[in-house]
């Protein structure tokens, strides 16, 4: 398996996470950082992309790797505040294959936010 690590552009993030699909992006400290709010769940999957917003700024600690989250907010509507973290960030390393490893643990992520969020969150 090749694990050589590839540059990875705003570009090429902005591609995979299309707005089209819900992806909405922002910049969290020198970061560019992807959400996705699910319409049934007060829950965010985040991606931490890893992509500097100001290349000259020294990257924080863990940073060169895409790593993917979900967070849990007071309620459905997009602008709701985050009130935890639901799901701890998975990581995803910058190789060739990192759509196809992002896209699955983005996947594992989604599943494992409802599970949690149903289990220990919903009001019965």
């Amino acid at each position: 398996m090749n694990n050589t690590y590839v540059s990875i552009t705003k570009q090429d993030m902005d591609r995979f996470a299309k707005t089209s699909k819900g992806w909405i992006c922002n910049t969290v400290g020198n970061e560019y950082v992807y959400d996705f709010h699910l319409k049934k769940y007060p829950i965010i999957i985040k991606i931490a992309s890893s992509i500097k917003v100001d290349g000259r700024k020294k990257s924080n600690k863990g940073a060169y790797a895409i790593r993917i989250f979900a967070v849990e907010k007071e309620g459905l509507d997009v602008n709701a505040k985050i009130t935890r973290g639901l799901i701890k960030a998975r990581v995803v390393d910058r190789t060739i294959n990192w759509r196809v490893n992002a896209k699955k643990q983005i996947e594992s992520v989604i599943a494992s936010a409802k599970v949690v969020y149903d289990k220990y969150r919903r009001i019965k």
